[in-house]
């Protein structure tokens, strides 16, 4: 048995932020995979002792109120 899991992000957007986003990035899955990987390959990830000092109002923050 493998320890590996696949994720998945929801994103909410109205369905006119959808049509925007879909008519710049006809593909938005392969977009997104692309950005994230792109992201992932760059180390441009933001250390999760960053992201402590945010609030947890804070967009950003992985803590909730």
């Amino acid at each position: 048995m493998s320890a590996e899991r696949d994720r998945v992000i929801s994103v909410s957007l109205t369905e006119a932020e959808w049509q925007a986003f879909v008519a710049r990035h006809p593909e938005p899955v392969d977009w997104i995979r692309a950005q994230i990987l792109a992201q992932i390959e760059e180390g441009v990830q933001a250390p999760a002792d960053a992201l402590r000092g945010l609030g947890p109002s804070h967009p950003w923050s992985s803590r909730r109120a």
